[in-house]
């Protein structure tokens, strides 16, 4: 059985079972829309060893978007596409959507605000004109992240369920894994932030290097802005 019959057994089995097929399809589509994502022409966010991944977890979110209904729509197709070749214009503009989203090529500007929720916007330094709901975006903000903590050390090692939860959450792979990884860390910075401490202290406080620090604030704007973002 050649490569592309395998798969279209497989979409054809999910417009037909639905979520019980789909875990399937992952793992069989998973290693083609990786090589596909490594070629995409994104220019320097090509060469992080991320990318590819990230890429085919928003190609499986495009997939899994209302009710399948893109795989619905390809296998209902008369006469059938050429596989590849469909799944390369998903690929593609998904790798665009990767581009836009990335901390290196979204920036604000005076003609488009930052998202409603960000580090500017919550830390005790930025005005604000209601304090009490300054207060509850905070608590909204740090219950979430701690949340998050949780089931990601909970899947910690288990790269389908992260991956779950990255589709879940609508969020870079990348950012599960961080999660995964030290998001006790980036909950005790996050917190230093919000009390008003300054980086070096912070770093201080925890017993990390100032850099250690730097690094989780750039890893919680970019979470803030996938997760909480509203633009």
């Amino acid at each position: 059985m050649t490569p592309d019959v395998r798969l279209w057994e497989l979409f054809r089995e999910v417009a037909a079972r639905g979520a019980d097929a789909w875990p399937a399809l992952m793992t069989a589509l998973e290693p083609e829309l990786v090589g596909m994502a490594r070629f995409q022409p994104i220019g320097r966010l090509r060469d992080l060893e991320d990318t590819p991944r990230e890429i085919t977890t928003r190609v499986f979110a495009r997939l899994h978007a209302r009710e399948l209904a893109a795989v619905h729509k390809l296998c209902a197709m008369d006469p059938p596409p050429e596989l590849r070749a469909w799944l390369r214009v998903i690929v593609r503009r998904s790798a665009i959507d990767y581009m836009r989203e990335h901390p290196d090529y979204e920036r604000e500007t005076t003609t488009r605000p930052s998202s409603w929720i960000s580090l500017a916007t919550l830390t005790s330094a930025a005005p604000a004109a209601d304090v009490d709901s300054l207060a509850a975006k905070r608590r909204e903000v740090l219950a979430n992240l701690r949340e998050m903590v949780e089931r990601t050390r909970a899947a910690a090692g288990d790269d389908e369920a992260l991956g779950a939860l990255a589709l879940e959450w609508r969020i870079a792979r990348i950012h599960v894994r961080r999660l995964a990884a030290r998001g006790d860390q980036l909950v005790a910075v996050f917190v230093g932030l919000l009390e008003g401490r300054a980086q070096g202290e912070i770093a201080e406080t925890l017993g990390v290097t100032r850099r250690e620090v730097e690094l989780g604030v750039r890893y919680i704007e970019a979470l803030l802005r996938a997760r909480f973002g509203t633009e």
